[in-house]
């Protein structure tokens, strides 16, 4: 394998790496927003206004995040035993990455269920305020 495949495969990794801290950040981000709103019913145009637009950009790092895990980890799969498997470590983590796995596609589904959520406030407060729908959710 040449050195830049070898480059090309660890900048991958750490790109995945990165994208899953943001994914993680990013639903955090969009959780804490929505909880420590206010009561939409006494909000101002000018909140109403600033909540579409942050949650519209955490909304556009969370999707882009997701998708550029779902892509980077095809070839962190492919090249894993090569760059990242641990002989000290033996078969014991395959259970500890199948269990890692599955406790993120957890996250990933209840984070998909909050998105849900406030992309239904956030569309009633679009019209509410004849904002153009659908950017970044």
């Amino acid at each position: 394998m040449s050195s830049l495949l070898d480059i090309g495969v660890m900048l991958n990794n750490y790109s995945h790496d990165i994208a899953t801290a943001f994914l993680i950040v990013g639903a955090v981000a969009m959780l804490v927003l929505s909880k420590s709103y206010p009561d939409l019913a006494h909000a101002g145009k000018d909140m109403e206004l600033y909540y579409i637009g942050t949650n519209r950009s955490i909304m556009r790092l969370v999707k882009y995040s997701l998708i550029w895990v779902l892509i980077a980890g095809v070839p962190r799969t492919i090249f894993y035993v090569r760059y990242e498997w641990s002989n000290i470590a033996g078969g014991i983590q395959v259970a500890v990455i199948t269990a890692k796995h599955i406790a993120m596609f957890l996250l990933v589904g209840v984070g998909l269920f909050y998105w849900l959520k406030i992309r239904k406030t956030l569309r009633s407060l679009e019209l509410k305020h004849n904002v153009r729908q659908g950017e970044g959710g």
